[in-house]
């Protein structure tokens, strides 16, 4: 048993020796480490917010019914919301429709307008939570976490450097830095969090509008080619 325990010992002081002298050494390059990979996460999150309000833009419902009928534009990211929920929509409606019309399979049944709807719905909106919201919800968690890392490495690079008593003025100051790392942390996870509900929101208007306007277009020529066909 002793020399379990002597072993335990020996182990446990040789890893906390060798981080000691890690952290002594490389504790510049160690925190800059942290606050450069805040950074980069956080400029990854504001290009990923950049694109989703760029897919967000409002667009009036004749461009909407005009770009319904070009092919797979829904391929670019750079594509608004509305357009993608249009075209889904208008391309399943109108697969049903060709189905319908062939001689093969004339008993076939169109499902409704609002089952389609909801298809489309569906699937714009696992589009830009594929596109834009996870990972921009990767970013915004990976926040906290280096937070509190830069938190704990800075607390133990002060105590290692602290020759001192822990009640003096340097020591309440070191430690107000190295909480810093979290702090920012955390504002940068709220504004993301923020923003994410805000465009969650905006998306599901966006689609609202696209399908609106690609159901509207459907009904208006539907009753022209019935107009049509009633002159001939």
């Amino acid at each position: 048993m002793v020399v379990e325990n002597s072993l335990f010992d020996s182990v446990a002081i040789s890893i906390v020796k060798t981080l000691t002298y890690i952290i002594n050494t490389y504790s510049g390059v160690l925190q800059l480490s942290i606050y450069f990979l805040i950074l980069i996460t956080f400029c990854f999150a504001l290009i990923k917010l950049y694109q989703s309000f760029r897919s967000l833009v409002r667009c009036d419902f004749d461009k909407i019914a005009k770009m319904t009928g070009s092919s797979e534009f829904y391929s670019n990211i750079k594509t608004p919301i509305s357009f993608i929920a249009a075209s889904f929509f208008e391309k399943t409606k109108k697969h049903y429709l060709a189905e319908k019309e062939n001689e093969k399979s004339s008993h076939k049944i169109i499902p409704p307008d609002a089952f389609i709807r909801d298809a489309a719905f569906q699937f714009s909106e696992r589009y830009f939570e594929e596109n834009f919201v996870d990972p921009l919800s990767m970013a915004a968690n990976l926040m906290p976490p280096l937070g509190f890392i830069g938190t704990i490495l800075g607390m133990v690079i002060h105590f290692l450097s602290n020759t001192g008593t822990l009640n003096t003025d340097l020591t309440i100051a070191g430690i107000a830095t190295a909480l810093y790392t979290t702090l920012i942390a955390l504002i940068c996870y709220t504004f993301l969090e923020f923003l994410k509900k805000c465009i969650y929101s905006l998306a599901y208007k966006r689609i609202d509008e696209g399908l609106a306007a690609v159901s509207n277009n459907i009904k208006i020529n539907s009753k022209e080619n019935d107009r049509g066909k009633s002159e001939r």
